[in-house]
Protein backbone atom coordinates (compact mmCIF):
# COMPACT_ATOMS: atom_id res chain seq x y z
CA UNK A 1 0.00 0.00 0.00
CA UNK A 2 1.29 3.18 -1.09
CA UNK A 3 1.91 6.01 1.91
CA UNK A 4 2.12 8.64 -0.44
CA UNK A 5 0.82 9.57 -3.77
CA UNK A 6 3.66 9.55 -6.28
CA UNK A 7 3.53 9.10 -10.85
CA UNK A 8 4.81 5.28 -9.82
CA UNK A 9 2.33 4.31 -7.17
CA UNK A 10 -0.55 5.78 -9.69
CA UNK A 11 1.19 3.56 -12.80
CA UNK A 12 1.30 0.90 -11.07
CA UNK A 13 -2.43 1.05 -9.46
CA UNK A 14 -3.08 1.96 -13.34
CA UNK A 15 -1.60 -1.14 -14.84
CA UNK A 16 -3.36 -3.77 -11.60
CA UNK A 17 -6.49 -1.38 -12.92
CA UNK A 18 -6.08 -2.25 -16.19
CA UNK A 19 -4.80 -6.08 -15.59
CA UNK A 20 -8.28 -6.71 -14.03
CA UNK A 21 -10.15 -5.01 -17.02
CA UNK A 22 -9.04 -7.12 -19.18
CA UNK A 23 -9.19 -10.32 -17.44
CA UNK A 24 -12.75 -9.56 -16.85
CA UNK A 25 -11.90 -10.14 -12.93
CA UNK A 26 -14.68 -9.02 -10.09
CA UNK A 27 -12.15 -7.24 -8.37
CA UNK A 28 -11.94 -4.40 -11.38
CA UNK A 29 -14.82 -2.79 -9.54
CA UNK A 30 -12.89 -2.78 -6.14
CA UNK A 31 -10.18 -0.21 -7.67
CA UNK A 32 -13.26 2.29 -7.15
CA UNK A 33 -14.29 4.19 -3.92
CA UNK A 34 -17.93 3.39 -2.93
CA UNK A 35 -18.78 6.72 -3.68
CA UNK A 36 -17.39 7.33 -7.12
CA UNK A 37 -19.04 8.88 -10.42
CA UNK A 38 -18.66 7.72 -13.10
CA UNK A 39 -19.23 9.33 -17.06
CA UNK A 40 -18.97 6.51 -19.28
CA UNK A 41 -20.34 6.63 -23.32
CA UNK A 42 -22.87 4.02 -22.53
CA UNK A 43 -24.74 5.86 -20.11
CA UNK A 44 -26.72 9.20 -21.10
CA UNK A 45 -26.20 10.22 -17.10
CA UNK A 46 -23.95 9.85 -14.18
CA UNK A 47 -23.84 6.86 -12.29
CA UNK A 48 -23.09 7.86 -8.82
CA UNK A 49 -21.72 4.92 -7.09
CA UNK A 50 -19.62 1.83 -6.98
CA UNK A 51 -22.44 -0.36 -7.03
CA UNK A 52 -24.31 1.06 -9.53
CA UNK A 53 -21.98 0.93 -11.87
CA UNK A 54 -21.24 -2.31 -11.88
CA UNK A 55 -24.96 -2.92 -11.65
CA UNK A 56 -25.09 -1.05 -15.34
CA UNK A 57 -21.37 -2.47 -16.33
CA UNK A 58 -21.26 -6.50 -15.30
CA UNK A 59 -23.48 -7.89 -17.96
CA UNK A 60 -21.37 -6.61 -20.52
CA UNK A 61 -18.47 -7.09 -18.52
CA UNK A 62 -18.79 -10.79 -17.37
CA UNK A 63 -19.59 -11.43 -21.30
CA UNK A 64 -16.76 -13.92 -21.43
CA UNK A 65 -15.39 -11.12 -24.68
CA UNK A 66 -12.04 -10.70 -24.89
CA UNK A 67 -11.08 -7.42 -23.73
CA UNK A 68 -7.98 -5.42 -24.27
CA UNK A 69 -7.10 -1.43 -22.72
CA UNK A 70 -4.21 0.55 -23.81
CA UNK A 71 -3.53 3.95 -21.84
CA UNK A 72 -1.98 6.01 -24.33
CA UNK A 73 0.55 8.99 -23.42
CA UNK A 74 -1.15 9.08 -19.93
CA UNK A 75 -0.18 13.06 -17.76
CA UNK A 76 -0.61 12.64 -13.76
CA UNK A 77 -0.82 15.84 -11.78
CA UNK A 78 -0.44 15.21 -7.96
CA UNK A 79 -2.42 17.26 -6.39
CA UNK A 80 -1.77 16.16 -2.38
CA UNK A 81 -3.89 12.78 -1.69
CA UNK A 82 -5.61 13.23 -5.12
CA UNK A 83 -4.08 12.53 -8.51
CA UNK A 84 -5.90 13.41 -12.17
CA UNK A 85 -4.93 11.33 -14.55
CA UNK A 86 -5.89 11.98 -18.44
CA UNK A 87 -5.02 9.76 -21.16
CA UNK A 88 -6.65 8.68 -24.40
CA UNK A 89 -7.48 4.82 -24.11
CA UNK A 90 -7.82 2.54 -26.99
CA UNK A 91 -10.73 -0.63 -25.33
CA UNK A 92 -10.87 -3.36 -27.55
CA UNK A 93 -13.97 -5.78 -26.36
CA UNK A 94 -13.56 -8.76 -29.28
CA UNK A 95 -13.02 -7.11 -32.62
CA UNK A 96 -14.34 -3.68 -31.85
CA UNK A 97 -12.33 -0.80 -30.69
CA UNK A 98 -12.98 2.42 -29.13
CA UNK A 99 -11.02 5.26 -28.74
CA UNK A 100 -11.84 7.46 -25.84
CA UNK A 101 -10.57 10.59 -23.86
CA UNK A 102 -10.22 9.40 -20.60
CA UNK A 103 -9.99 11.31 -17.24
CA UNK A 104 -9.40 9.76 -14.02
CA UNK A 105 -9.35 11.39 -10.36
CA UNK A 106 -7.13 8.81 -8.19
CA UNK A 107 -7.22 9.15 -4.76
CA UNK A 108 -5.51 7.94 -1.80
CA UNK A 109 -7.90 6.60 0.77
CA UNK A 110 -7.19 4.46 4.31
CA UNK A 111 -3.45 3.93 2.41
CA UNK A 112 -4.82 2.24 -0.79
CA UNK A 113 -5.27 3.88 -4.35
CA UNK A 114 -8.78 3.81 -5.14
CA UNK A 115 -10.38 6.31 -8.51
CA UNK A 116 -13.44 8.66 -7.02
CA UNK A 117 -14.27 9.60 -10.45
CA UNK A 118 -13.79 8.43 -14.06
CA UNK A 119 -14.88 10.17 -17.44
CA UNK A 120 -14.42 8.62 -20.70
CA UNK A 121 -15.79 10.48 -23.82
CA UNK A 122 -15.66 9.25 -27.70
CA UNK A 123 -12.66 9.96 -29.62
CA UNK A 124 -12.87 9.88 -33.02
CA UNK A 125 -11.20 10.68 -35.92
CA UNK A 126 -11.24 14.40 -37.11
CA UNK A 127 -13.71 15.41 -39.23
CA UNK A 128 -14.93 11.42 -40.08
CA UNK A 129 -18.03 10.26 -38.55
CA UNK A 130 -16.68 7.35 -36.36
CA UNK A 131 -18.68 4.65 -38.30
CA UNK A 132 -17.03 5.82 -41.51
CA UNK A 133 -13.60 5.03 -40.00
CA UNK A 134 -12.03 2.53 -42.09
CA UNK A 135 -9.74 -0.54 -40.41
CA UNK A 136 -6.80 1.69 -42.59
CA UNK A 137 -7.66 4.95 -40.88
CA UNK A 138 -7.60 3.55 -37.84
CA UNK A 139 -4.26 1.47 -38.43
CA UNK A 140 -2.87 5.25 -39.77
CA UNK A 141 -4.03 7.24 -36.42
CA UNK A 142 -2.61 4.07 -34.05
CA UNK A 143 0.58 4.46 -35.54
CA UNK A 144 0.22 8.37 -35.02
CA UNK A 145 -0.96 7.83 -31.69
CA UNK A 146 2.25 5.85 -30.81
CA UNK A 147 4.59 7.97 -32.04
CA UNK A 148 2.87 10.65 -30.08
CA UNK A 149 3.16 8.76 -27.34
CA UNK A 150 7.20 7.50 -27.45
CA UNK A 151 7.60 11.57 -28.23
CA UNK A 152 5.82 12.39 -24.95
CA UNK A 153 7.39 9.44 -23.34
CA UNK A 154 11.19 10.97 -24.00
CA UNK A 155 10.58 14.43 -24.28
CA UNK A 156 7.70 14.73 -21.14
CA UNK A 157 4.59 16.65 -21.93
CA UNK A 158 3.43 20.39 -22.51
CA UNK A 159 2.33 21.97 -19.24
Amino acid sequence: MPEALTEDAVLSFLDAYRDAYEKGEDRFFSYFTDDASFFTVSSPVRIDSREEFKRSFSPAFTSGMTRRSQFMAPEIRILGDYALVTCHNRISVGDQVTNLRATFLVVLRDGALKIAHLHNSAFPLPGVPAAAASAKDLEEFTVLEERVASAAAQVGTPK
